[in-house]
């Protein structure tokens, strides 16, 4: 596919990371409890029940014209996705896998910010579809 003097095969490029990241930002807002059943249509998970942070990147991936990882409702499956890329070069719709406290979190990277942090953009992310600032620290792996 050719896409601004650029050839991408597949999913792979900057094409394909700016449609996963635009899709999720369509959705920006919908939380889990309040938006239930169409974020349950989107992502095939009952949102209010389930982590659904892989869930969304699946969705993001898919709306992209892509294939999202093998389990991907899971959030460390996201660390098999696509090649890994180093943090420093990652860009605008990788996908991001952060080690936390209580596991692991996958959101799609949507810009450096400001003091060691990072904007991602993704779901289950304070019950909902947004995009927060996370530490690059937390970083475990970019996809791309």
């Amino acid at each position: 596919m050719a896409f601004g003097g650029m050839t991408f095969s597949g999913t792979e490029g900057a094409y394909a990371n700016s449609a996963r990241l635009a899709a999720i930002k369509r959705v920006q807002g919908m939380h889990e409890r309040k938006n239930r059943k169409q974020i349950q249509a989107m992502v095939g998970v009952n949102p209010a029940t389930t982590p659904w942070c892989g869930a969304a990147a699946a969705y993001a991936v898919r709306k992209a014209g892509g294939t999202p990882v093998a389990g991907a409702n899971k959030a460390s499956s996201w660390l098999k996705f696509g090649t890994a890329v180093p943090v420093k070069a990652a860009r605008q719709g990788d996908v991001v896998v952060l080690r936390t406290k209580r596991g692991y979190h996958v959101t799609l990277f949507g810009g450096w910010a400001d003091k060691g942090r990072f904007t991602g953009c993704g779901g289950n992310q304070s019950n909902r579809f947004q995009c927060s600032s996370y530490r690059v620290a937390s970083i475990k792996a970019v996809r791309r």
